[in-house]
């Protein structure tokens, strides 16, 4: 009778809290109350994911059943009985496929991505490389969201969601700092009128955007700009802009110093 790793790759059903732990091990944590130290709110990986120990040890018991992970008796420095983990091979490259593959979802990213990106980071991996397949496994969802035209609630927040993932990425790449630190020239206007500020909200009809502005505390402005340009500027809550105003217009800008 084959055995399930026979017919099926162990690494395509691995969860957050498996694949992780699967890492982990690979990388020498060989006791389950170390791995589970790794996910404490203090811990490695808790300010992603935050787990208690029974669910740790369930799910390296999955690592065992599919193989990837081996437990052996062993002997602690007071003489208690412990049982020490490690990779088997194939458990080596499951874990190096998980670690270094994109996710393929949205929702995804708060946690799958962000606990490789750390586990990745820690290990000394190609963290620029990783972001840079993200956002290309990321790229037609994100298109097709954003270009989208529906107005219902369900559509506005999956787009908000592609906006926030893209400007996310974007970020902590930080293309815009090493542009701005290589000396990449500033564009500059003929608008005096320049005053920085924060999106406030961005209300999008089916041509054109409403884009709330704050100044200060006590002063705000309305700009209104094609639905596209708000895309390519990826505005959003929080944004920070620059307003350019001439005569009766008010246009706007990013600013790539403000961003960084």
């Amino acid at each position: 009778m084959a055995s399930p790793s026979a017919t099926t790759n162990p690494v395509d059903d691995l969860d957050a809290v498996a694949g992780s732990s699967l890492v982990l091990i690979a990388r020498g944590v060989g006791h389950g109350y170390d791995v589970a130290r790794h996910f404490a709110p203090s811990g490695s990986l808790g300010s992603v994911l935050t787990l208690s120990r029974p669910v740790v040890y369930r799910a390296i018991k999955t690592l065992e059943a599919k193989g990837l992970v081996v437990s052996s008796e062993s002997v602690g420095v007071r003489g208690q009985l412990k049982w020490t983990l490690t990779c088997t091979p194939q458990g080596r490259r499951s874990a190096l496929s998980w670690l270094n593959s994109p996710v393929e979802h949205l929702r995804e990213m708060r946690t799958d991505f962000l606990l490789r990106y750390l586990l990745m980071q820690s290990g000394g991996g190609d963290t620029a490389e990783f972001i840079r397949l993200q956002r290309a496994a990321l790229e037609e969802v994100t298109t097709g969201l954003i270009a989208g035209a529906s107005r219902d609630a369900v559509a506005l927040w999956r787009r908000e969601q592609a906006r926030a993932a893209l400007r996310f990425l974007d970020e902590l790449e930080g293309t815009l700092a090493r542009r701005t630190e290589a000396g990449t020239p500033q564009v500059s206007l003929s608008a005096r009128n320049q005053l920085r500020a924060t999106v406030v909200s961005v209300k999008h009809g089916d041509i054109l955007s409403s884009v709330k502005l704050r100044i200060d505390a006590d002063q705000a402005m309305t700009s209104t700009i094609t639905h596209e340009a708000t895309d390519a500027l990826r505005l959003a809550p929080g944004t920070k802009v620059v307003a350019l105003c001439k005569a009766t217009d008010v246009m706007i800008a990013t600013d790539q110093s403000m961003i960084a």
